[in-house]
């Protein structure tokens, strides 16, 4: 049965699955990002039988082995060989999680950030917008859906490559709950966002920047240098395309003649 071999931020992993069944909902659900170009890790995935507890995964590294742990999966890879072992609940949701919790901890290691946010696409450039949960990421989302190619209302892979940041469509959503697509778009800009009556943009200092960007960056990771690496990431990302704040109306979209 040959593997799936998935793209996300131009990072791809293999998965070879046992059960057939699994195979087909992950190629399915993931179609949009199935490369067939060489991965850098091969995962051998068996479906068992998983709880929801502990909802939040663990992650530890020790010796060249990675561990990625939740109550519905458990992830064994040896970062040396590239060649790992997933066990996990057959469901998409499950799979899900892995997936953002594998990539929270690949992309620090590969000049990105797995970041809590929402982004689109405005004339070939990515607008970036960090938030945590009740920002205002799924608003507007909505608002900017009908004239603009939305990365993600969500979770957003950004990468430092030959010179400059990009920003990636992602697989990873919330509310709209879209599949995503897989495409490639230079950073234009990061705003912090949050509601207003008017829409407006004004300043802010690069610290207040680099701690947004710091509480929205994904990780489980308790490892001293992943936390090294993502600061310096996020402070490189606050120093070069750190745009202001965007406050805006939920009212319509106007607010996009401001960016």
């Amino acid at each position: 049965m040959p593997a799936v071999c998935l793209e996300v931020a131009g990072l791809r992993a293999a998965f070879e699955f046992v059960q057939p069944g699994f195979r087909a909902l992950v190629r399915q659900r993931y179609k949009n990002f199935v490369s067939p170009g060489k991965p850098l890790y091969i995962f051998s995935v068996s479906a068992v039988a998983g709880s929801q507890m502990p909802f939040k995964p663990v992650v530890s590294e020790e010796g060249g082995i990675l561990r990625l742990k939740r109550g519905d999966f458990d992830c064994v890879l040896n970062v040396k060989t590239a060649l790992g072992s997933l066990k996990a609940a057959p469901r998409i949701q499950t799979f899900d999680s892995f997936l953002r919790t594998f990539y929270s901890w690949l992309l620090p290691r590969s000049g990105g950030l797995l970041l809590h946010g929402a982004a689109f696409d405005k004339n070939g450039a990515a607008r970036l917008f960090p938030g945590k949960s009740g920002a205002g990421k799924s608003t507007l989302s909505r608002l900017v859906a009908k004239k603009h190619f939305l990365l993600s209302d969500e979770l957003v892979p950004v990468r430092w490559e030959g010179g400059k940041f990009y920003a990636y469509g992602s697989p990873f959503w919330g509310e709209m709950q879209c599949k995503g697509e897989n495409r490639q778009f230079p950073l234009g800009g990061v705003y912090k966002i949050s509601k207003a009556a008017k829409n407006s943009i004004r300043d802010i200092r690069g610290g207040a920047m680099l701690r947004l960007l710091l509480r929205c960056s994904m990780n489980f990771s308790r490892d001293a240098g992943a936390a090294g690496l993502m600061l310096t990431l996020a402070a490189e990302l606050a120093a070069k395309k750190s745009a202001g704040e965007l406050r805006f109306s939920k009212k319509n979209a106007a607010f996009l003649d401001l960016l």
